[in-house]
């Protein structure tokens, strides 16, 4: 019986490294927990719904003292999967501002070793009013002629903050084509429903099958539970009448 062995290969700078498998000309998906957990919550399901293999893994002494619980197994907070062409860094912690630049520095040198196709990222924009729309921006003209194609509205000003902003620029430098979207929230608590926009624009930029309708339901049942809370909540502020 013959046994295939997988070279993991370590990328090191100053804060972090990475052990993992290489995929080559792939795309780079980033999802991390910015508001709304919109790249956390797309990141889990594109794991589940296209059977993403664990190829490796990011490491620091500076990220917090973690370990996620999945299924009832220990897993390391910040993880790398792949499935075909595609590959999903995945941290299930807001990275610290002191080791963002140094792992965007990191992931760069790993796509440029990898001749990674294009790496798109995730994240979320606050808004008063939600229309459940997806917006986008873009390293280069080129990039945004892609997002109008898609009739992406493209987002003309402002600051793109946490990996999102540090892998556009630092791709760029790289000739790595990058584009972020942004999911609409109201607040920093979770929201499927908004994830589930971004799946719908993964899906047509990617030309995959992934169904967002778990991340439907999900959202369905939190504001079903939030209706019942703020029902109780009236209740319990009504003063009673007197005659």
């Amino acid at each position: 019986m013959a046994f295939l062995m997988v070279e993991m290969v370590e990328t090191e700078v100053e804060c972090c490294k990475i052990i993992s498998e290489d995929v080559e000309n792939a795309v780079v998906i980033e999802g991390s927990p910015e508001l709304g957990l919109i790249g956390n919550i797309v990141g889990w399901l594109l794991v589940e719904e296209l059977k993403m293999k664990e190829i490796g893994h990011i490491e620091s002494k500076y990220f917090p003292p973690l370990a996620v619980l999945y299924k009832g197994v220990a897993i390391r907070p910040f993880r790398i999967y792949s499935s075909d062409d595609l590959v999903l860094f995945l941290s299930d912690f807001v990275v610290p501002p002191e080791v963002t630049y140094d792992m965007t520095n990191a992931i760069v040198e790993w796509m440029d070793r990898n001749n990674s196709k294009e790496v798109i990222t995730l994240n979320s924009i606050a808004v008063r009013q939600k229309t459940n729309g997806v917006a986008a921006a873009a390293n280069s003209f080129e990039g945004l002629k892609r997002l109008g194609d898609l009739n992406l509205p493209i987002l003309p000003f402002g600051n793109i903050n946490g990996l999102s902003g540090t892998l556009l620029t630092r791709s760029k430098n790289s000739d790595i084509p990058g584009s972020c979207l942004f999911a609409e929230v109201l607040n920093q608590y979770p929201d499927p429903r908004a994830a589930a926009s971004v799946v719908d624009v993964l899906n047509r930029m990617l030309d995959i099958e992934v169904n967002p309708e778990p991340l439907l339901k999900e959202a369905e049942e939190i504001e079903s539970r939030l209706k019942e809370l703020a029902n109780a909540v009236q209740g319990e502020g009504e003063s009673p009448a007197y005659s």
